[in-house]
């Protein structure tokens, strides 16, 4: 069975480190510095990264084909021993580079080029950390959504434990109970996409893990959803590394072996499936860290653990003389623990949605070792990431106009990871803005400055927040409005006054922030109480609408009067008043409101 897992330290022309925000490269590797000689902004961005340079492929069997991310398939393709033509695994970009000489000035010699044939340039591409060798990647691109999770998080989820062997081809096997989430449910609570097919995880040392959502006929391809098949536990005291110190290979000690006899069936309550593990023996796992050979050592704050697809007794060690032994190594026994990746910080989910790119991941290396978080991001859900959602029904940003947002932390211990999203009319994200705010902090910025497509703005935060939303227009009819950032969404919202005459202008703006479409009724009650026009109004899922009140009321004119908004969905709502009496423009805005606001 040919290893194709395990991210090796022999590739001698590994271009870049194969996570975006590792300072760990390749043994032998010649390349990365040359391009940070050119692009040093770029250490610790995607494009540091195998990647820039080397790109996916796939393999047929007679079990189907697999198809491998980058990392995987250059050990595949080119193999532990550099026996494969390595000009294979480049992409275009990685050809270009290798054709004009391998070296800085190189890198500036085919800044000019298109290689991917996308449109932009190489350099145009490498400015905004866009892979210049894939057509899929360039900078009309938002970055995908994403999610963070801390262990506090993950320990309040349901939780799954599960008694296993860990067998590795090279190193000792062992025995053990871990603790933790399947990882099935936990994609389910990010948001996991209909279209997603498959996941690859990071750890900050360099390693890339890929594993198929469902269960693939690769044997070294370890499924996410389901459960595998039952163990039994074996034990020979020829293998147990207590009693045979110099030849035995399988370390028996943990608690959970006690009492267990070879033979027995492994039975763990709910099955046996992949888990992000945080528990070793009840034990929280020691955090990975990076010792002087320049090595991963330890195995936590989160592991990716997925039992054996095929149950065998724990083998020799590859690497050991003695093979007469009761379990000889066997190239073809299921070696899970080589697919078991440590200090995992990134789960990334593909494919990514059409219209994203790789998010710039360069904070979620070591600082998440040490702050005990992991990120998921790529086909998930675009909204609602954290416990706390807020609402700005209207955005504008063109030449002549800005919304600009303010928000304040709650928490006074806790700093709130925040995400602001933008989305068009249409329901389209065409902007993402993350960032954290310490406790007690505040930051205030321009949302999507120069986006030519009006919409409205989602706020997710882990943390309660409170937000202040402007929007202006400079020029000779200039003008500043506020927006309220509304906390909740009602299926029933009042605008307690409008007016609409030769004088005044009401526009009504309401947005959707549901998945599936919502029917809106505006209608409006004269200062009589008299129900005068109504009308429906059909809003696309995570879309918004601006409607004018001449429309609703057909030209009449009407100093007073209010409006009752109703809809399939709870929605948020906002109401522009323009005066133009003056002969300039001045605008308010005004909050539409439930009945128990």
């Amino acid at each position: 069975m040919k290893k194709i897992m395990a991210i090796g330290s022999v590739l001698l022309f590994t271009l870049l480190v194969c996570v975006a925000y590792s300072a760990y490269h390749h043994e032998g590797e010649q390349d990365a510095d040359k391009f940070l000689a050119v692009y040093p902004e770029m250490a610790g961005t995607k494009l540091d990264h195998c990647a820039l340079c080397h790109t996916g492929g796939q393999y047929e069997t007679s079990r189907g084909v697999t198809t491998l991310g980058s990392c995987q398939w250059c050990h595949y393709s080119y193999g532990y021993d550099g026996s494969g033509n390595i000009v294979d695994t480049l992409n275009q970009y990685g050809k270009d580079y290798l054709l004009n000489g391998r070296n800085a000035a190189a890198i500036q010699a085919i800044d000019s080029l298109d290689s991917d044939g996308d449109g932009y340039t190489n350099a145009q591409e490498i400015q905004a950390k866009r892979f210049p060798g894939s057509a899929t990647d360039d900078p009309s691109m938002v970055a995908a959504p994403y999610k963070v999770y801390t262990k506090a998080q993950l320990e309040a989820m349901a939780q799954h434990s599960q008694f296993l062997l860990m067998n590795t081809s090279r190193s000792g096997d062992f025995y053990a109970e871990y603790t933790g989430v399947p990882m099935e449910d936990l994609l389910q609570d990010a948001g996991i996409l209909e279209t997603a097919t498959d996941i690859t995880v990071y750890a900050p040392d360099g390693w890339a893990q890929n594993h198929p959502l469902d269960q693939d006929p690769d044997p070294e391809l370890y499924q996410v959803n389901g459960t595998y098949p039952q163990a039994t536990y074996y034990y020979d005291a020829e293998a147990d590394t207590a009693l045979n110190p110099v030849d035995g290979w399988c370390d028996y000690s943990a608690p959970s072996c006690q009492g267990r006899n070879s033979g027995d069936l492994i039975v763990n309550p709910n099955g046996n499936k992949m888990i992000l593990a945080f528990k070793r023996e009840g034990a929280y796992m020691d955090p990975g860290i990076i010792d002087q050979d320049n090595k991963l050592d330890g195995e936590g704050p989160f592991r990716v653990v997925p039992p054996q697809k095929t149950p065998s007794p724990p083998d020799q060690s590859s690497r050991a003389e003695n093979q007469n032994v009761v379990w000889p190594y066997d190239y073809d026994w299921d070696h899970n623990a080589g697919a078991s990746s440590r200090s995992v910080t990134i789960v990334k989910v593909s494919p990514l949605p059409p219209g994203t790119t790789d998010i710039d991941v360069y904070e979620a290396g070591w600082n998440y070792i040490d702050q005990e978080k992991i990120i998921i991001y790529g086909a998930i859900s675009s909204v609602g990431f954290g416990s706390y959602d807020y609402y700005v029904p209207y955005f504008v940003s063109d030449a002549n106009s800005c919304t600009g947002l303010g928000l304040r932390n709650c928490s006074g211990t806790e700093e709130a990871a925040v995400s602001v999203v933008v989305f068009n009319q249409a329901g389209d994200m065409i902007s993402k803005n993350d960032l954290t705010i310490p406790a007690n902090g505040q930051d205030s910025f321009l949302v999507g400055n120069g986006l030519s497509q009006p919409g409205w703005i989602k706020v997710n935060a882990d943390q309660p927040l409170v937000g202040v939303c402007f929007t202006a227009r400079g020029g000779a009819n200039s003008f500043i409005a506020d927006i309220p950032v509304a906390g909740e969404l009602s299926t029933t919202l009042y605008v307690p006054h409008v007016a609409q005459n030769n004088v005044w202008d009401t526009t009504i703006l309401v947005c959707n922030p549901n998945n599936p479409e919502t029917i809106v009724n505006l209608k409006f009650v004269d200062a009589d109480g008299n129900e005068r026009y109504s009308r429906n109004y059909t809003i696309p899922a995570n879309g918004s609408g601006a409607y004018d009140l001449s429309v609703l009321v057909q030209g009449a004119e009407y100093t007073q009067g209010s409006v009752k908004i109703t809809a399939t969905q709870g929605v948020a709502a906002f109401v522009l008043y323009s005066n133009l009496d003056s002969g300039g423009m001045s605008y308010a805005g005004v909050a539409a409101v439930s009945a128990n606001e």
